[in-house]
């Protein structure tokens, strides 16, 4: 009989393990999606600098065009044409990556939020108060990277518009 009966406090530090075990899980799961939206992250780079790249050999076929604006006109003209194709497949492309790149982070963010709801329910019992603050530093944290990220993503494209509105100034004359 006293062999079967479980004393109390095993039975307890049993339950304890098992919940620390089950919480300990859940954060490998979350390091995992960290490292893999972090390999997205930078495939999205490396994408990112060959439009780059080939933004910058627009940008030299255009410098091209304006020397050869001297010796002739209609030469020049069918230049401008050629780069503005440039810079359009160019805008594109970066249009496109960016679009890639906001979806990308949502997918992530979304991941990372499902992921701590999931740790937050399987340790509710034991982890309660230190669950919610856990939780709470996740979202901030996450919302910090989110708009980090962002504006990030955003440079591209506001050095596009200032490139362009240089570009449109100097068409005019």
């Amino acid at each position: 009989m006293a062999d079967r009966s479980q004393n109390p406090v095993e039975t307890g530090m049993k339950a304890m393990q098992d919940a620390v075990g089950g919480a300990f899980a859940a954060q490998q799961r979350s390091v995992g999606l960290a490292q893999d939206w972090a390999q997205s992250v930078i495939e999205s780079y490396k994408s990112q600098a060959e439009s780059y790249r080939a933004l910058t050999d627009a940008m030299s076929s255009s410098m091209t065009a304006l020397e050869r604006t001297l010796q002739s006109q209609e030469e020049t003209n069918r230049a401008l044409k050629e780069s503005l194709d440039a810079y359009r497949n160019v805008v594109e492309s970066a249009s496109q990556t960016q679009e890639r790149n906001v979806q990308l982070v949502q997918s992530f963010f979304n991941d990372v939020v499902q992921t701590l709801q999931g740790q937050l329910e399987s340790s509710r019992s034991l982890l309660l108060e230190p669950a919610a603050k856990q939780q709470e530093f996740f979202q901030n944290v996450t919302q910090e990277w989110l708009d980090a990220y962002v504006r990030l993503l955003n440079v591209p494209l506001d050095l596009y518009r200032a490139g362009a509105e240089r570009a449109g100034g100097e068409a005019d004359r």
